[in-house]
């Protein structure tokens, strides 16, 4: 499972967007009320229901999604049918944009990737879930799942949140490589200073066959993603979150503690700790010479626990968050409302069996209680990640901790103002990927050695991402948009502690 995606060009985009809107999907059920726990079409026939995604929980008849379908039909046989389609990202938003372009969207489907949410609601190929569901099952999940501007607009609810709270970057640590190293397999680094010496360590005693740290340097977004991670362990008041301050509003690229995170994993690479092949590795590579005992550490997010666990069960592995410069508590930032999960389209012929299947299957303990025992993530529903019973391995226990002590919620500019997903949208995210080189390019450059100073480039890399953002805003404003850059900054954040409902209130006195 990814954490980056592959997104749709700006011009695909607009061409599904338009392609939406002259197809005549506003032509939908948005007004219809019809209440949750419906079975039958209107005819009385049985109802089917298809459903397509990407995501790995879908795949194969063993998967937790699938499994959830068969044990539903089953129990609605006659009644209800659904048929769950995985496709790869790449496939499933060609397939979504084939689907948008003949006004034959399936009844349930993911958000595809890189659009902007509001534009879709406002062509109306998406009906809200108001109505489909109770509000009962609205409150199984985690407080804050649901928010004005990202996933309900106009207070009508478009999607819920598949996921729990997500970390992107832990510490992976070989129990079995560092007891042969002659350390603590129980103790894993807490400072900067013990991971070098811990990696050196293992790297010395490796005699080329075993390294202290691996990492996937090759792939998109894994080096920005273990750069900017240890980067939010400083805590300078740079609230820096993924190369954005949201107390200032700007961009932090060029701050010391990037710098410092950088410099850190040159480090690594001075003393030979870094296994050679991680400057060509993809993730799946990294993730299995981790696990078959060829380096001692490996940087990476909540979702390699369970491909450890599937592609090398023998594995002893420890989790922990990532060192800090001198062992102070590692905070990570998250949001839980999110607009990238399942909707459902307009023309459905079936809303109360959908709203039935949501309720009773996609988004219900039946599915998530299979979803938490695959070990893919935390689940939104609070109550089920606080069962241990649910869980499916002692490391999941650890993985749920990891969680609860790292993670804080940051303020998200869409639920201050909705219009900022405009912005968002015109830029592609606060990562901004049309600015090239990217992050993860020019550190690539600077951890091989191709580029001569990091520091020179991290501020030209800054002032890109600064520029890009700005004249974005700008050719938003100038749409009509309500929004300015006052919009992204927070100064009454504290990034030590969640940001609330009363954090965002206190900003409109």
């Amino acid at each position: 499972m990814m954490p980056t995606r592959k997104v749709w060009s700006s011009a695909l985009a607009a061409v599904t967007l338009a392609s939406a809107v002259l197809a005549g999907c506003s032509g939908g059920n948005e007004d219809t009320k019809e209440g949750a726990g419906g079975g039958t079409s209107s005819s009385g026939q049985e109802a089917v229901i298809r459903v397509w995604g990407p995501h790995d929980f879908m795949k194969g008849d063993e998967s937790p999604g699938q499994q959830m379908v068969k044990i539903f039909n089953e129990k609605n046989k006659g009644k209800i049918r659904v048929e769950m389609k995985y496709m790869p990202w790449a496939e499933y938003n060609t397939a979504i944009q084939a689907a948008v372009t003949s006004n034959d969207l399936p009844d349930i489907f993911n958000m595809p990737q890189n659009i902007d949410f509001q534009q879709v609601v406002a062509s109306k190929w998406i009906r809200p879930l108001d109505g489909l569901v109770t509000d009962t099952w609205k409150k199984q999940f985690y407080a804050g799942a649901f928010s004005e501007g990202v996933n309900v607009i106009g207070g009508k609810t478009y999607t819920w949140p598949i996921f729990g709270p997500v970390m992107n970057q832990l510490l992976y640590y070989n129990k079995d490589v560092l007891k042969n190293a002659g350390l603590d397999p129980e103790k894993p680094p807490k400072t900067w200073d013990e991971l070098r010496s811990m990696a050196k360590t293992v790297t010395d005693k490796g005699k080329g066959d075993i390294f202290g740290v691996v990492f996937a340097m090759a792939e998109n977004g894994y080096a920005t993603n273990t750069v900017t991670g240890f980067a939010s362990g400083i805590q300078t008041l740079d609230a820096n979150i993924n190369g954005f301050n949201y107390k200032t509003g700007s961009y932090t690229y060029d701050s010391k503690s990037i710098s410092d995170s950088v410099k850190f994993l040159l480090d690594l690479k001075k003393d030979g700790s870094i296994l050679p092949s991680s400057y060509n590795l993809k993730h799946p590579e990294a993730g299995a010479l981790f696990g078959q005992g060829k380096a001692a550490f490996l940087f990476d997010g909540r979702w390699r626990m369970w491909l450890i666990k599937r592609d090398t069960p023998d594995a002893k592995f420890g989790m922990a968050a990532l060192p800090t410069p001198k062992g102070e508590p590692m905070i990570m930032h998250h949001t839980l409302a999110s607009n990238g999960g399942f909707m459902v389209s307009a023309n459905t012929k079936h809303p109360e069996a959908v709203g039935k299947f949501i309720e009773e299957g996609l988004a219900s303990e039946l599915f998530y209680e299979r979803f938490m025992k695959s070990g893919v993530a935390l689940s939104p529903i609070e109550k089920l990640n606080a069962d241990k019973s649910k869980y499916p391995y002692p490391e999941y226990e650890a993985f749920v901790k990891l969680h609860q002590e790292v993670l804080r919620l940051r303020p998200d500019p869409a639920v201050r103002n909705p219009e900022a997903v405009k912005v968002l949208a015109e830029i592609g995210g606060m990562g901004q990927p049309k600015i090239k080189p990217s992050f993860n390019e020019i550190l690539q450059a600077i951890i091989t050695g191709a580029e001569k100073d990091p520091d020179g480039a991290l501020k030209q890399y800054n002032e890109k991402m600064t520029k890009g953002f700005k004249e974005g805003l700008e050719k938003v404003k100038q749409s009509g948009a309500k929004v300015d850059s006052g919009d992204f900054v927070f100064p009454n954040w504290d990034p030590m502690k969640d940001f609330t409902d009363k954090d965002y209130e206190a900003l409109k006195k």
